[in-house]
């Protein structure tokens, strides 16, 4: 294949829009996915015109972008798995027609794909986001093509200093060559959470919530152990799963199992959670076993939610223990448990740490830091030379 001519990534006038594409597997449900959404959102359309591109499919998410107004190609055709190179064709074309600029990637394969495209077009330049948070526990072919592609992007970005820590270690990356930019959360006035707690019985109860995907990372199976333990010392309490994902079915049984039935409400996903089903919370409990930086997390801070969260990825960065929220151990039941136990009884403890969180996350968590971060991240690296 021909290399791309020069003019598809000319050097820009000075006060020429950045063509910048965001480029994504899909854009369904989930963290890395909402941070996505949040940034195209908030991007200062006078100086980028945006594009997201989608490999592997579209998502719900990314056709409320289009609907909004977005730019939205999606490069599979039919059954990726049997054409799935074909991306990188369709990524090739997609960079010559909207003359892009810079690509900024935040999955593996979109990565690897771009940076075959810096092969055919050096004048390209490619930044890319590391969202996964437990390194090096990850698929060795993964970890061989990040290493491989990583190489050629021009700027490097972690979700969160634990995790710039992890990615150091396993890639051998220099200190400088990775630097971080938090994820950011809409902080808005908290709608009332009345009618969800009444449509799953909390009414006069002190509800304990999580939202989440139901994957193994969320470590929800200690969240029904620590129900358990809870339920057996009083009536008084109702907690719930907000999310769906592969684990919904083992986590139906084990809660009939436990004998949880009345007590745990799987409400499954729910479109908007944060502004509908997050409210209602009295305490937003996260036993996750890994994260890098959890939009869930940063949400319940900014609704001014009590907080217990494990120990893990950025919690700990984010969270200062006893002022803005509650950290344990992660897998420790008897300890999230007892910890649980101090916010049930204390309703005053529960209210000054949801304030602290709620201040915490106006000052230092929002899209506007996030989308302010990468804007001048995209400016610096599109007028850095070859």
């Amino acid at each position: 294949m021909n290399a791309l001519p020069d003019s598809v990534t000319a050097e820009r006038d000075v006060d020429d829009k950045i063509n910048l594409l965001i480029l994504v597997a899909a854009l369904g449900i989930g963290g890395a996915e909402v941070v996505v959404q949040r940034l195209v959102q908030t991007l200062d359309r006078r100086r980028f015109n945006v594009t997201i591109g989608c490999i592997k499919g579209s998502g719900p998410i990314a056709m409320e972008l289009a609907r909004q107004g977005t730019d939205v190609v999606v490069l599979s055709k039919g059954d990726t798995r049997k054409n799935g190179y074909l991306s990188f064709i369709r990524l090739l074309r997609l960079v010559r027609d909207k003359r892009i600029h810079v690509v900024h990637t935040h999955t593996t394969d979109s990565l690897v794909d771009a940076a075959l495209c810096k092969l055919f077009a050096p004048k390209l330049k490619l930044i890319h986001t590391f969202h996964f948070g437990n390194y090096p526990h990850r698929p060795w072919q993964t970890l061989l093509m990040e290493r491989i592609s990583s190489r050629l992007a021009n700027r490097l970005v972690a979700v969160g200093e634990a995790q710039r820590q992890q990615l150091i270690s396993v890639y051998r990356f220099r200190d400088s060559a990775i630097q971080r930019v938090w994820n950011g959360v809409v902080c808005k006035p908290t709608r009332s959470g009345d009618a969800f707690r009444r449509s799953i019985g909390a009414s006069g109860k002190i509800l304990i919530g999580t939202t989440a995907t139901l994957t193994e990372q969320k470590g929800l199976f200690d969240f029904l152990a620590v129900a358990r333990l809870l339920v057996q010392e009083t009536d008084n309490l109702r907690f719930v799963i907000v999310g769906d994902g592969n684990l919904r079915g083992p986590l139906e049984a084990a809660r009939r199992d436990l004998g949880l039935e009345e007590s745990v409400v799987l409400a499954g996903w729910i479109k908007d959670a944060s502004d509908v089903a997050l409210p209602s919370f009295d305490i937003f409990f996260q036993p996750s076993l890994w994260e890098a930086m959890s939009i869930s997390l940063l949400e319940a801070m900014a609704a001014g939610k009590a907080t217990v969260a494990t120990r893990v990825g950025e919690t700990p960065y984010i969270i200062d223990d006893g002022v803005d929220g509650l950290l344990v151990q992660p897998r420790d039941v008897n300890g999230m448990a007892a910890v649980l136990r101090r916010l049930i009884d204390d309703s005053e403890l529960r209210n000054r740490l949801g304030r602290a969180a709620a201040n915490k996350a106006r000052q230092r968590l929002t899209v506007g830091e996030m989308t302010r971060a990468y804007e001048q991240l995209y400016l610096a690296t599109a007028g850095a030379g070859s």
